[in-house]
C-alpha cells in the first residue's frame, strides 16, 4: 500500500461514517508515538485529498508512569508549536491513582485520558476527538475480549464512532494495518517517540501483541485482517439482532409508572438471544451503568421458565415474578 493507496483507505473508512466534512474542529490525541504522529499529518493529507481544510488542535496526556514521559511532552509541544496548531497537555498521576482505586494502570489511564480529551473539546469548541487505533489494535482488543470471556458485543472490536462522551471519539486508521503506518512515517522521513513500555509483557495487551499474535501468524500469516474481518461481520450480526431486541421490547413491555411488566409465556416464545438482550435493555433503562454477567442471565432466565414467584435484584434495581407476570422497577 503506497502513501495514495493509504489515503484512499482512510478516506473510504471516514466517507463510509459520514465524518470530518468541510471545516470540521478535531482534536487529535497524540502521544508523541508512531501511529498518533501518523495520525496528525495524515489528516492534513485527508484535507488536502479533499480540497478542504480541518481546524486541528494536539493534545496529550502524561501518565507518570514512565521518567522520559515529561520530555515527551515537551518534544511533543515543540513538534506542534512548529505545525503551528493549538496544543493542549495534562498531568495525571496514574500509578497513584491505579492503587487508589483499585483498577489496573491501563484501565485507569484509559478512563482519565478520555474524560479529560472529551473535557478539553468540549470546551475548546472541537467537534471531533481523533485517536489512532489501527488494524493491529483491533484484532488485540477482540483477542483480548475472547481471552476474559465476552459475548458478541465483545467481539466487534472497537468502533470508528464511539459516541460514550458527549464528543465523538473517531478512530479513522481501524483499517490500516500497523506495518503500513511506519511505511509512511518512512516515506515522510517523520520522527517520533518510542513507548518503553509497549514491550513490557506484564501487560496483557503486550503479551498478546508479542507473543499471542505472532503465534497464531505461524498459522495464518493474515489472522489479524482475519481477526479484523470477524469484528465486522459480528457488528453486521448484531446490528439486526439489536433490531429484533428493539421490536420485541415494544411488543412485550408495557410501562406504567415507572414500573415496567411483561409476560412469562410471551417471553419464553423469543429466541434466547432476544430474551438476553431484553433482560439488558430492560435493566439498562434504569441504569445504564448496569451490565448484566453470566451469572446475572441465568438466574433471570430461571426466572421465566418457571412458574414459581421469584425475585431478583441488582443493584437499585428489582425484578418480582408472580404467575405470569414479571415486574421491573427501581427500588427506593
Amino acid at each position: 500500500m503506497n502513501v495514495k493507496e493509504l489515503i484512499r483507505t482512510i478516506n473510504h473508512t471516514l466517507k463510509s461514517h459520514n465524518l470530518f466534512p468541510e471545516n470540521s474542529r478535531i482534536l487529535v490525541a497524540c502521544s508523541g508515538g508512531p501511529d498518533s504522529m501518523a495520525l496528525l499529518y495524515l489528516l492534513h493529507d485527508i484535507a488536502t485529498h479533499r480540497h478542504t481544510t480541518y481546524k486541528i488542535g494536539v493534545a496529550i496526556v502524561d501518565h507518570c508512569i514512565r521518567p522520559e514521559s515529561k520530555d515527551e511532552v515537551l518534544w511533543l509541544q515543540h513538534q506542534v508549536e512548529e505545525l503551528g496548531l493549538p496544543f493542549y497537555s495534562a498531568t495525571f498521576d496514574v500509578p497513584s491513582l491505579s492503587k487508589e482505586h483499585k483498577k489496573s494502570e491501563e484501565t485507569i489511564g484509559r478512563q482519565v485520558r478520555y474524560q479529560w480529551l472529551n473535557e478539553i473539546a468540549q470546551s475548546e469548541g472541537y467537534d471531533y476527538i481523533s485517536v489512532a487505533h489501527h488494524k493491529d489494535d483491533q484484532a488485540e482488543s477482540i483477542l483480548a475480549h475472547l481471552i476474559r470471556g465476552t459475548g458478541l458485543n465483545g467481539l466487534t472490536g472497537m468502533a470508528v464512532v464511539s459516541n460514550d462522551y458527549d464528543i465523538p471519539v473517531i478512530r479513522p486508521l481501524l483499517d490500516v494495518p500497523k506495518e503500513e503506518l511506519l511505511a509512511y512515517l518512512a516515506d515522510r522521513k517523520l520522527t517520533y517517540c518510542i513507548d518503553s513500555t509497549n514491550d513490557d509483557i506484564r501487560y496483557q495487551r503486550n503479551k498478546i501483541r508479542h507473543r499471542v499474535i505472532p503465534e497464531l501468524e505461524s498459522i495464518n500469516p493474515n489472522v489479524v485482517d482475519a481477526i479484523a474481518r470477524l469484528g465486522g461481520s459480528v457488528s453486521e450480526d448484531l446490528a439486526v439482532i439489536s433490531d429484533l431486541t428493539v421490536q420485541a421490547f415494544k411488543r412485550l413491555v408495557t410501562i406504567d409508572k415507572g414500573e415496567m411488566r411483561l409476560s412469562r409465556r410471551a417471553l419464553r416464545k423469543e429466541p434466547l438471544a432476544i430474551q438476553r438482550r431484553l433482560w439488558q435493555r430492560l435493566v439498562s433503562s434504569i441504569d445504564s451503568d448496569i451490565t448484566l454477567t453470566t451469572a446475572h442471565q441465568e438466574q433471570l432466565l430461571d426466572i421465566v421458565n418457571t412458574g414459581e414467584a421469584k425475585t431478583f435484584t441488582i443493584k437499585s434495581i428489582k425484578v418480582i415474578a408472580q404467575c405470569d407476570t414479571i415486574k421491573v422497577y427501581c427500588k427506593h
